[in-house]
């Protein structure tokens, strides 16, 4: 009986610490900080594939590759690695919502969900 006990015991210790260390489906707000986080350290790195694979269709338009390929030399990589590993502050309004960095000062990104998938509408925009 006290094998048991304490099987019983470890199974609920190891339940409770599994629930505590993010197992289970992510969040809305996992899912958009992974899709902002994703966006900015790929243009940090000049990868502009997967920039634009973050991109809603109409976000991304025609050329998507070839628009930040152009913008790329006005963008400061470290800038936007320190946006993509900074906190954000995300605001979820059903299948929208927003992310603003916390650096540059009034940074922000537009969401939107389709497919249960986070993609940006409008990026890194400034108030």
């Amino acid at each position: 009986m006290r094998v048991v006990l304490v099987m019983l015991l470890l199974v609920v210790a190891f339940a409770a610490g599994a629930a505590g260390c993010g197992v289970g489906p992510a969040t809305n707000q996992e899912k958009i900080s992974k899709t902002a986080s994703t966006y900015l350290k790929a243009l940090a790195d000049s990868d502009t594939a997967t920039a634009c694979a973050q991109l809603t269709s109409r976000a991304r338009g025609e050329a998507c590759d070839q628009a930040m390929k152009e913008r790329l030399p006005r963008l400061d990589p470290g800038v936007l690695k320190a946006a993509a590993d900074d906190s954000m502050d995300i605001d979820v309004d059903g299948n929208r919502a927003s992310v603003r960095l916390s650096d540059p000062p009034g940074a922000r990104f537009l969401l939107v969900k389709t497919n249960d998938e986070w993609q940006i509408d409008s990026g890194y925009t400034l108030d």
